[in-house]
């Protein structure tokens, strides 16, 4: 909009911060008098108060660039460092660009301009001998919509900070861990509080973890990445369309070695296997179709068992996994399709402790996702083999595992009862009484004692 058609006092109602206001107003008040210079040289004061105040907020956010800056300025102002505060306010616009990215480089351009008229009103050394700087009404009423429009108006919207607050995040137990929960929180966290340009930034580096695994230290966290990358996609639409065309250049640019981890990520978001090269997508339907469960190390590739073009070779490559090798694929992600296997695996288990590691490795992790016929398929698997329902660590294992699961899928109570009467009849009603506890809390009735069990 044309800065000579917006109403000045509707442009003081936009300011964030009322002390930016004030002094702000000081600066229409000389415009309006006509005393112009001191209309620049005050708005340059309101414009340094708020991008300080503007640090001091980033500063409690964590922001370590915004917080070393406020660190230096408190310190010259306890000091009485008139020189020192000269210099941070020399420096101040150029910080906010390049450390803190509170302004951004086109606007930096408008505000370069408006500190150099500044100088030029209020040092006359800066002006030719004689030549008073006069500027126009024209040029003050734009460097007063200008500041407002560019800064006071403005979020203090974190910049490449964000990246190092959110490494420090994802890794810690405050993270959610809820798919839901963690669009949410990067949103209200994240999203709202950096500028497009830098959601841009912070989708290709989600991305790049994905794809290429850096940060190492992501690795172990690879689940919170695509849902915090859905969150960009879902809470931050404007940016998607720049992200998704610089995944695909990634995906299409990518090397041999991390085409398992692409055939994950495609699972992850099918919608860009269509927006991919023709030769991309060969590569990858290769990859998949001369997988050897014998030497699989990268266990991510089985997401794609989802996808209708992967699913029966990867199905296959299940299949072929031994113990430790789906031991491996399910401690990455416990898929659905692994669930066969496992519990075959469980129902054969040799030996007490086996079977106690077989518990924890191939059936633990898929607490909470069970329905109620596998999970009928669980205690038939416990108490069809004695080295499962007599070791010594299954009641607890079980038990933790039927905390976990919503009433509505546990055990029919058709297997309840097959589950009663025979740790009834092997004499193991005291060992597994909390299990036996858990499984009456929807109603479920024990079962009268057959007649043979009465004999």
């Amino acid at each position: 909009m044309d800065a000579g058609f917006i109403d000045l006092d509707i442009l003081l109602t936009r300011i964030r911060r009322a002390q930016s206001k004030v002094y702000f107003l000081d600066a229409v008040k000389a415009y309006k008098a006509g005393a112009l210079r001191a209309s620049l040289t005050t708005a340059w004061v309101a414009l340094v108060y708020d991008l300080i105040a503007k640090y001091r907020e980033l500063s409690a956010l964590g922001d370590a660039g915004a917080a070393a800056f406020v660190h230096a300025w408190d310190t010259a102002t306890a000091a009485n460092d008139i020189r020192r505060l000269l210099q941070l306010e020399a420096t101040i616009l150029d910080d906010a660009t390049n450390n803190t990215q509170v302004v951004n480089r086109i606007a930096h351009v408008h505000l370069e301009r408006l500190r150099e008229d500044r100088h030029l009103c209020a040092h006359p050394a800066f002006s030719a001998e004689a030549e008073l700087f006069e500027p126009s009404s024209e040029l003050v009423r734009l460097h007063l919509v200008n500041v407002v429009d560019l800064v006071l108006s403005q979020e203090p919207l974190q910049g490449k900070a964000i990246f190092d607050l959110f490494d420090v995040d994802v890794q810690s137990a405050g993270f959610p861990s809820l798919h839901a929960r963690i669009i949410d929180y990067v949103e209200q966290r994240y999203l709202e509080r950096i500028r497009v340009q830098n959601i841009r930034n912070f989708g290709a580096v989600l991305a790049k973890s994905l794809l290429r695994g850096v940060p190492p230290q992501w690795e172990a966290r690879q689940r919170r990445i695509v849902s915090s990358l859905v969150a960009i996609r879902e809470r931050a639409a404007p940016a998607w369309p720049d992200i998704s065309s610089a995944i695909v250049r990634l995906v299409d640019n990518l090397e041999p070695q991390h085409r398992p981890r692409a055939i994950a990520f495609i699972a992850a978001f099918p919608d860009f296997w269509p927006l991919l090269q023709q030769p991309t997508r060969t590569a990858l339907q290769e990859t998949v179709d001369n997988a050897d469960p014998a030497t699989l190390t990268e266990y991510r590739m089985l997401a794609g068992v989802s996808l209708p073009q992967f699913r029966a070779p990867l199905l296959a490559v299940i299949a072929g996994l031994d113990r430790e090798g789906l031991s491996k694929a399910i401690a990455v992600e416990a898929l659905v399709d692994f669930w066969p296997r496992a519990v075959a695996l469980y129902e054969e288990s040799g030996g007490f402790r086996g079977s106690e590691a077989n518990f924890r490795n191939l059936v633990a992790p898929f607490a909470g996702q069970l329905s109620s016929l596998q999970q009928d398929r669980l205690l038939g698997a416990v108490i069809e083999n004695g080295q499962n329902w007599d070791a010594g660590d299954t009641d607890t294992l079980l038990l933790a595992l039927l905390r976990n699961t919503a009433p509505a899928d546990r055990p029919t109570h058709a297997a309840r009862d097959r589950f009663y009467r025979h740790v009834r009849r092997m004499g193991r009603l005291k060992k597994y009484e909390e299990v036996l506890a858990v499984l009456q809390e929807d109603g479920w009735p024990l079962p009268a004692p057959q007649q043979d069990e009465e004999d």
